[in-house]
């Protein structure tokens, strides 16, 4: 097993897969972050209200966001729920508790998602 495969391996164990329908349910402080590539974002758009914040610079970033701390709900998600889960592993590394991975952009549409164009 390679380096890449082991840590997607703890992120499947540390960073729970869930829906859309579970986001809009919690009515705790939360946030939806597109970890994908804004080339990405251009050609496809991206969900309503989400953040983008790609996922190599997403410690960084949210460190730095004074809205978002540790105790905040993160709901992670990419292209195929690849990106989002390793992303999600990094912030529970650096120490976000609630971190959930909602998958694959796609996965997320196909659950009622509203598509934002206007980026």
């Amino acid at each position: 097993m390679n380096y890449t495969e082991q840590e997607l391996a703890k992120a499947e164990q540390l960073v729970p897969r869930t829906t859309f329908n579970d986001f809009n349910n919690n009515l705790n402080k939360k946030v939806m972050i597109d970890v994908r590539q804004s080339e990405e974002l251009e050609a496809s758009g991206s969900i309503q209200d989400a953040l983008n914040i790609p996922k190599g610079v997403i410690e960084f970033q949210l460190s730095n966001h004074e809205e978002i701390d540790q105790e905040t709900c993160v709901y992670l998600f990419c292209a195929a729920g690849v990106r989002s889960a390793l992303a999600g592993l990094n912030l529970t590394k650096i120490g976000y508790t609630k971190v959930f991975n909602l998958g694959g952009f796609q996965d997320i549409l196909d659950q009622g998602a509203i598509i934002n164009k206007n980026l």
